[in-house]
C-alpha cells in the first residue's frame, strides 16, 4: 500500500503539469522557420537553374520568390489566429529577436509575454514531374463511379505530378522547456494524361475518374512552372489552387492541430449539432467523425465538444400524454481537427471510442 501511495504521489506533478498546458487564454508566438529544404527559390518551382544559360534556352522569365521561412510562419499565424488563439504579433517578435538573439528561448518568452512560442524547419519543399507513355494499342480503365475500360490505338502519355511539403516543429513554454515536437508531412498527386485516338486526343486531368460533365479546368490543381512562378507565396489562389498549396496547408492544419493538444482556443461557439457519420477506416479513420457544424457556425480547429445520446421522451401510458424527456447521457468527447465547410467538419473522439453513434448530439464542453 506504501508503494502504491508513493507511485500516486510521484506521477502527481506530471499529471497536473500536462493539464496545465492544455487551458485557454496562453499566448502564442511563433518564432521562426529554417527553411533547410533546398528549394531553389532562385530558378523556380523544382526547375534546375542554368544561370545565364537560362534565357538562351527560354527560362529566364521574372518570377515571385518564395520566401519559405516568413511564408510558412505568416500561414501559421493565420491559421492559429482563424482557430481563435491569441497571437503575438510577427512584427513584434520579429524586433525582440532582433534585439535578443534567437538562442535563449526562455529569455525571448519573458521579453514577449508569450506563455508559448513554437519554431519550425522546413525539411522538403519540392515537386517532381514524371512522364508516362505507352506506344501503340493501349487498354486503360479509367476507373470511378463512371469509368470504363477502353482500347486505344494511339496509346497513352501524359505526366504524374508529386508536390511533397514536409516540416519539424517544437513547442516550448515560457521556461524554455520543450512541451512537444514532431514532424509533419503531406503528400498530394495529380495525373495529367492524353489519350491518343488516330489523329485525334483527348484531355483527361483529375486523377480518380469523375463526371466529365462535372469536372472543370478550375478544379485540377495548379502545377505548371510558369503559373506557379508568377504567383506570390501564401496567397489564396496558391493555398486552394495549387499542388504546392495544398500539401502546405495540410501541414499548417497538421502543426495546428499539434498545437490544440496543448493550447485550448481563447473562445468556443455555443452551439449544438450532431454525429453525421462515423468512421470505418473507408472514408475516415475509425477514430474520426463528421459533423454537422462547420465555418459558419464559428468552429475552429481544436474545439471540443461532448457527445450525447438524446434521452427518450417519457409519456403517461393511460393518456399518452408527454411529461417530459430524460437526460441526455454523455457518451463521450470529441475535439474538431479540420474544417471542411460552412457546416462540416471532421472530428476525433478523444473520449468514448466505440460508444459514439451516428446521430448522437455534440454540446461545447
Amino acid at each position: 500500500m506504501f508503494l502504491r501511495i508513493m507511485f500516486v504521489v510521484f506521477l502527481l506533478p506530471f499529471f497536473i503539469l500536462s493539464l496545465s498546458y492544455a487551458q485557454s487564454g496562453q499566448k502564442i508566438a511563433v518564432l521562426y522557420f529554417t527553411d533547410r529544404s533546398g528549394f531553389d527559390n532562385g530558378s523556380g518551382c523544382g526547375w534546375f537553374s542554368l544561370g545565364p544559360l537560362n534565357s538562351l534556352f527560354g527560362t529566364g522569365h521574372s518570377r515571385e520568390k518564395w520566401d519559405l521561412s516568413s511564408g510558412f510562419r505568416d500561414l501559421l499565424n493565420e491559421s492559429l489566429k482563424s482557430s481563435g488563439y491569441d497571437l503575438i504579433e510577427p512584427s513584434y517578435v520579429d524586433q525582440v529577436i532582433k534585439e535578443s538573439g534567437k538562442n535563449n528561448i526562455s529569455e525571448l518568452a519573458n521579453k514577449l509575454g508569450a506563455d508559448i512560442v513554437i519554431i519550425g524547419d522546413i525539411t522538403k519543399f519540392e515537386q517532381h514531374r514524371t512522364r508516362v507513355s505507352s506506344q501503340g494499342p493501349t487498354r486503360a480503365g479509367t476507373g470511378g463511379e463512371y469509368g470504363m475500360n477502353m482500347n486505344f490505338m494511339g496509346g497513352l502519355a501524359g505526366y504524374y505530378y508529386t508536390s511533397t511539403v514536409k516540416a519539424k516543429f517544437a513547442i516550448y513554454d515560457n521556461s524554455g522547456s520543450e512541451i512537444d515536437s514532431g514532424e509533419v508531412v503531406s503528400k498530394k498527386d495529380l495525373q495529367d494524361f492524353y489519350i491518343g485516338i488516330g489523329p485525334l486526343s483527348k484531355n483527361y486531368k483529375g486523377g480518380d475518374s469523375a463526371n466529365p460533365k462535372e469536372q472543370k479546368e478550375s478544379q485540377t490543381p495548379i502545377v505548371d512552372y510558369k503559373k506557379l512562378d508568377a504567383m506570390k507565396f501564401g496567397t489564396d489562389e496558391f493555398k486552394n489552387k495549387t499542388l504546392f498549396g495544398l500539401a502546405t496547408m495540410d501541414v499548417i492544419n497538421q502543426m495546428v492541430t499539434n498545437i490544440s493538444n496543448f493550447v485550448e482556443p481563447i473562445y468556443q461557439p455555443n452551439v449544438l449539432g450532431k454525429i453525421i457519420y462515423v468512421g470505418d477506416g473507408k472514408y475516415l479513420k475509425e477514430n474520426e467523425v463528421y459533423i454537422d457544424l462547420g465555418a459558419s457556425d464559428g468552429l475552429v480547429i481544436g474545439h471540443k465538444f461532448g457527445v450525447y445520446l438524446e434521452g427518450i421522451v417519457l409519456t403517461d401510458p393511460d393518456t399518452g400524454k408527454e411529461l417530459g424527456k430524460s437526460p441526455d447521457k454523455k457518451v463521450g468527447v470529441i475535439k474538431v481537427t479540420k474544417i471542411e465547410a460552412d457546416h462540416l467538419s471532421i472530428a476525433e473522439i478523444i473520449e468514448g471510442l466505440g460508444q459514439v453513434s451516428k446521430g448522437n448530439l455534440i454540446k461545447a464542453e
